[in-house]
């Protein structure tokens, strides 16, 4: 989540069918750009994150198979 309105200025190069669609169409390219990085951003965060949690994920997995979701007695939504 973005927290500031500070920005930076820096170039970027949209293919040329693109770039003449959005002038055409009038979508800010720098809000969509923006929102393109933070989305790049947060899905890499979260592949990192995956990847960094692998073993712990891949153990408890395990530990449901072999022993069956926690707390499922007490589960009120039976999903079966």
């Amino acid at each position: 989540m973005q927290t500031t309105t500070e920005k930076q200025h820096t170039n970027i190069t949209p293919m040329v069918a693109n770039l003449a669609a959005a002038r055409k169409l009038g979508p800010n390219m720098s809000a969509v750009s923006d929102a393109a990085v933070a989305e790049a951003v947060r899905a890499a965060r979260a592949e990192a994150w995956a990847a960094e949690n692998a073993a712990a994920i891949s153990e408890r997995h395990t530990w449901i198979e072999a022993n069956g979701t926690p707390l499922t007695d007490l589960q009120v939504l039976k999903v079966n």
